[in-house]
């Protein structure tokens, strides 16, 4: 049972480190590229990435508190 709780949220949490990874690395594109077009969709991105970020840690907090209520 330990080795499924263990494995339980690998991708998700794969899932928040590329997606912050993806955040961090983003301006470095806008500086390598100078394009227009990348800079008009940060807003777009930005809000994906937090939301993302907020549901994992969200949910993440949400099913320890679960877990260790039972």
């Amino acid at each position: 049972m330990g080795e499924v709780a263990k494995d339980r949220w690998v991708n998700r949490r794969r899932m928040a480190w590329l997606a912050l990874l993806a955040g961090l690395a983003y301006p470095v594109l806008l500086l390598l590229t100078e394009s227009d077009q990348v800079a008009g969709v940060a807003m777009p991105f930005y809000t994906f990435v937090t939301g993302v970020l907020a549901s994992y840690f969200g949910w993440a907090t949400w099913d320890d508190v679960a877990q260790r209520k039972q």
